[in-house]
């Protein structure tokens, strides 16, 4: 079994029918916090971002996000996962992930429900098993409802993110032209590749910036920022505030 997933604490696991929904207050997360909605809808925000989950959908806030929820007098049926790990862990994806719920993933649900809520001398082993099923079969999930051309390429991204990229090198790893990956990333992603690159870079930092100790000059460099003054105007840029001013804000929110 994947280590990670043993060696993760598993916080909060709750899995119930409402006949309304309870708010969670903004607060930004130092944990992953994954809810699966079954029934009804749900308001959330991520990041200052409004999302409405419907059934089948599910929400994924990695580690050091804004989450929040809004109350509601609706029914809903949800299950919701708040999961520590260790070190910089971030999940392959994140935020709304529609039509997403198999139909084993109840009966995954109540199995983690099981053990979580047991005394077995294995507990933590059989959580991290149930979990880790949930959590790739999530992925697989997400990743084939998207373009393959577009999966790949955002899967590459993902993993060379702290190195230098370039149009033609991701079109290299696809095996499409620069030409037709910048069209199809248009009709995708609404966006550029490069933004997409420059919006993963700074997501990841902010990340890091909240869950690591590491100074922002190192951060810049983990997240591909080979010159620090660029990724201090783009930070700043896209997030409305500076590097430094992010942590003292977030930090103080924790």
């Amino acid at each position: 079994m994947d280590t990670l997933f043993r060696s993760a604490k598993y916080l909060i696991f709750s899995f119930y029918r409402r006949k309304s929904v309870i708010p969670l207050p903004e607060l930004t997360i130092p944990y992953m916090d994954l809810t699966y909605l079954l029934e009804g809808s749900m308001e959330y925000y991520l990041n200052g971002e409004k999302i409405l989950l419907h059934a089948g959908d599910a929400i994924l806030y990695p580690p050091g996000s804004v989450r929040k929820r809004t109350p509601s007098s609706a029914p809903a049926m949800y299950a919701s996962f708040n999961i520590l790990f260790p070190n910089d862990f971030q999940p392959l994806i994140c935020g709304h992930l529609p039509n997403c719920i198999r139909s084993n993933t109840p009966v995954m649900l109540e199995a983690f429900k099981k053990e979580f809520t047991s005394v077995s001398a294995h507990k933590q082993e059989k959580c991290a098993s149930i979990f880790a099923y949930l959590y790739y079969q999530l992925i697989d999930t997400v990743l084939d409802i998207e373009n393959p051309h577009i999966k790949k390429a955002k899967q590459y991204i993902a993993a060379h993110l702290s190195e230098p990229l370039t149009l033609e090198r991701i079109a290299d790893a696809v095996h499409l032209a620069p030409q037709y990956l910048c069209s199809l990333f248009k009709k995708h992603t609404s966006g550029t590749v490069v933004q997409y690159i420059t919006e993963e870079r700074i997501d990841f930092a902010k990340r890091m910036i909240i869950t690591q100790t590491n100074s922002l000059y190192e951060i810049a460099e983990l997240c591909g920022f080979g010159d620090y003054n660029y990724f201090s105007k783009t930070f700043k840029k896209i997030t409305g505030t500076t590097a430094s001013q992010y942590r003292k804000a977030k930090l103080k929110i924790n």
